[in-house]
């Protein structure tokens, strides 16, 4: 018996030491789930939404401690305020000192978007707003819409919608608005706390954060009326299911449907278009030069250029006629050709380029400058040594007796020419392209009667066939060769050598090209309706990546057809020609002129979906009923 209360005693006192030695024991707690939460305001002095305030500091206090990021850029006050509020934080209370005379009667808000986020995990509390009345009445009107650049329909975060009570010549260049907002990253806006009356409104891409258009390169948009928010009573019907009847023994249930009527009150200026645009700021300057080939030398300017633009080589000598000048691909360079060989044979070579640019005072005057243009010689490795005799052994010579002549010119190699082309006679060949061609350097001569075109009847059988060859009016390095052709043919192009002369006397080597064209059913077609065409319009089909593909004009209401679409994705865009120059033009504030009005189809950021050997119709409505 006592050897069973010692054992009872012995366990007892064993287990009070583990749990003592337990409890006293460090450990690191096992930690929850991480915080995902963002900060939440308890309380603040005064309250949000206040009335007749009249303090010139505000306390809100959070649940946790949290850190202000971005504070300068994301916190926006609306009507603006001419000296910037201080923003401070102590313990977990944010303290606004207003630092400013407030108007009469206005509400006020404090938006301070993304910068409030909690002290350890970064969760950011969005679009926290403060908000009051130095008056009895708190104005709750608001206005909405979205705003995209005129052209590319891009949306931007940050950008400024900004509302003015009145409107003359220097608004908004020189007056901060009475109410701002900015865009969000689907450039959606709302412009809250606004009074039942008149007001202009305006986009701004703001260069220098002073919420004000006064730099050329900021972008503008503008509504041409003025717009006076209000709200209105809308009424919605929603179907829900309630219960008709349930059996006895509660398996069945029979449901039927109800509707229900709500009654919102909504504004009436919710879907407001803003299209932002960049005034056309001509001031010339020039921006590089460079030499590719010996031959060859580029101007580059920023703008489009004029006929005050001249360019004259510095030299002691040289031909009045010392270049062919090249059609550049945008109207803001220069490409020419030398054809003096005296100049171009100097690897240094020093042109006076002249030009217009406008002074201070808007007036214009003629800037010269000198450039310095370098070539330096390529190194070719597939070439190197070529055009070269190898050294023989001239005791071997001597043995060989007559045969040393054939050893000779065995051993000379002749190097490839230096006129060369870049085509598209490769398989598989697009059944409504042409054979294209663009030479290293201008071409001078082409001996059409050289050039053979052959259609393979099979393996074995080809036969000459007509064909088109046409020279580039603008360009002498491009040409074109079109011919008949149908699904999955087989072609051959010879150009023997000697065919082609460029400028500088150089002569082709052999070009033997064999290609086949593609089958009918790698091709899909579009059929485009076009409805609520205004005026002359400009039809443009582009890839996925902005390359253009098709180009077409029409005028009123009609179908068009687009058809060797190749699988890809596309987007349609249309935009109105109303001046008949056959480009897009940007629009002026000075004389509150919009820009030409441009539609996409798929609305973007969708795109058309284009498969192989399919068959599309679309109607486009230019003007979709909430779009009038």
């Amino acid at each position: 018996m006592k050897i069973l209360r010692f054992f009872i005693l012995f366990i007892i006192i064993t287990f009070i030491i583990f749990l003592i030695h337990s409890c006293a024991r460090m450990s690191s707690p096992s930690g929850g789930p991480k915080d995902v939460d963002p900060p939440v305001p308890l309380k603040s002095s005064p309250v949000n939404y206040s009335t007749n305030f009249n303090l010139d500091k505000i306390i809100v206090q959070f649940d946790e401690y949290i850190v202000l990021k971005d504070i300068g850029q994301e916190l926006l006050v609306s009507p603006p305020l001419e000296n910037k509020p201080e923003i401070r934080l102590r313990g977990k209370n944010l303290i606004i000192k207003v630092n400013n005379k407030l108007k009469d009667s206005t509400t006020y808000n404090f938006n301070f978007y993304n910068a409030i986020v909690d002290l350890n995990e970064g969760n950011k509390l969005k679009n926290f707003q403060f908000e009051f009345s130095t008056g009895d009445k708190f104005d709750s009107l608001y206005v909405g819409g979205i705003m995209h650049d005129a052209f590319s329909y891009k949306r931007e975060k940050g950008l400024y919608v900004m509302l003015y009570s009145s409107f003359n010549d220097s608004i908004p260049r020189t007056t901060l608005p009475d109410y701002i907002a900015k865009t969000d990253e689907e450039g959606k806006f709302f412009v809250t706390n606004l009074k039942k009356q008149p007001y202009y409104i305006f986009g701004l891409k703001d260069m220098n954060n002073n919420m004000m258009f006064d730099m050329p390169n900021e972008s503008i948009a503008f509504i041409d009326s003025v717009i006076i928010p209000d709200f209105e009573e809308k009424i919605t019907f929603d179907t829900i299911k309630i219960i008709e009847s349930i059996s006895a023994n509660y398996e069945d249930t029979v449901w039927v449907d109800s509707i229900v009527q709500q009654k919102q009150w909504i504004t009436t200026v919710d879907s407001m278009r803003l299209f932002m645009f960049t005034e056309e700021f001509k001031q010339q300057y020039f921006r590089k030069s460079y030499r590719p080939e010996e031959q060859q030398v580029i101007f580059v300017f920023n703008e489009n250029l004029d006929d005050s633009v001249s360019i004259i080589p510095i030299a002691e000598k040289y031909d009045k006629q010392w270049y062919y000048q090249e059609k550049a691909k945008k109207n803001d360079s220069l490409i020419f050709w030398i054809t003096d060989s005296v100049l171009y044979k100097n690897d240094s070579l020093l042109f006076q380029v002249n030009y217009t640019m406008v002074d201070s005072n808007q007036n214009n005057y003629i800037r010269t400058d000198t450039m310095l243009l370098v070539y330096k010689k390529k190194k070719n490795k597939k070439s190197k040594g070529l055009g070269k005799t190898k050294k023989t052994n001239r005791f071997k010579s001597f043995l060989a007796g007559n045969n040393s002549k054939e050893e000779t010119k065995k051993d000379t190699i002749i190097p490839p020419s230096e006129l060369t082309f870049k085509h598209n006679a490769k398989s598989p060949f697009d059944l409504n392209k042409q054979i294209t061609f663009d030479s290293r350097f201008p071409i001078d001569i082409i001996k059409i009667s050289n050039i053979i075109l052959y259609k393979y009847e099979n393996d074995s059988v080809k036969n000459k066939i007509e064909y088109s060859l046409i020279r580039d009016s603008l360009n002498k390095r491009k040409f074109t060769i079109d011919f008949d052709k149908y699904e999955e043919e087989t072609f051959e192009l010879l150009i023997p050598a000697g065919t082609i002369t460029d400028l500088y006397g150089n002569i082709n080597d052999t070009l033997d090209l064999k290609f086949t064209t593609r089958a009918y059913s790698y091709y899909s077609v579009v059929s485009m309706n076009f409805v609520g065409v205004k005026e002359k319009s400009i039809i443009q089909v582009l890839t996925e990546k902005d390359e253009l593909i098709i180009k077409d004009s029409i005028y009123y209401d009609t179908t068009l057809i687009f058809d060797y679409l190749t699988p890809k994705k596309y987007k349609f865009r249309l935009f109105y020609d109303s001046n008949n120059n056959g480009k897009w033009d940007t629009g002026n504030f000075k004389e509150l002129k919009q820009p030409e009005r441009v539609f996409y189809y798929p609305f973007l950021p969708e795109l058309l979906d284009v498969k192989e050997n399919m068959e599309i119709e679309n109607t486009w409505y230019l003007y979709p009923k909430k779009d009038k």
